[in-house]
């Protein structure tokens, strides 16, 4: 053999640290803490603004998850961000930032419903212009 076939090929910085969540892909421990973090914003979303006892509970319970400061446990929300690298403070205020977004929404669309007893107006929205 070559001397040079038995040369150490250099390894660079990114290779070592450059991957997502510091490694998400070869950490099973990660992975699931993504999946964690993933199934909580899908029911975040899933549940604002429900009007279902159910739904309000489940809300409630994951507003709570989100809300909390623990770190005793391998699945709380800041051990998660800490071990994935993401600040829970800006996934507070996005998700803040969301449901408020969504309560304007539902107010507008409150305010546009008619009564049954009311005459029926037919609302019209002005043109869009085409952009070319």
């Amino acid at each position: 053999m070559l001397e040079s076939e038995l040369a150490l090929d250099s390894v660079l910085p990114e290779q070592l640290f450059g991957t997502p969540f510091g490694g998400a892909r070869l950490q099973p421990e990660k992975r699931l803490q993504v999946a964690v973090l993933a199934d909580a914003v899908l029911t975040f979303f899933r549940w604002a603004g429900n009007g279902h006892a159910r739904a309000r509970h489940l809300f409630a319970e994951i507003e709570a998850w989100f809300a909390s400061d623990e770190t005793d446990g391998p699945f709380t929300f800041v051990t998660i961000c800490d071990s994935l690298q993401l600040d829970p403070g800006y996934i507070r205020r996005g998700l803040r930032h969301w449901r408020a977004r969504q309560e304007v929404m539902a107010d507008r669309a409150r305010r546009l419903r008619r009564e049954s007893h009311e005459i029926r107006h037919q609302v019209a929205l002005p043109r869009l212009r085409r952009v070319a």
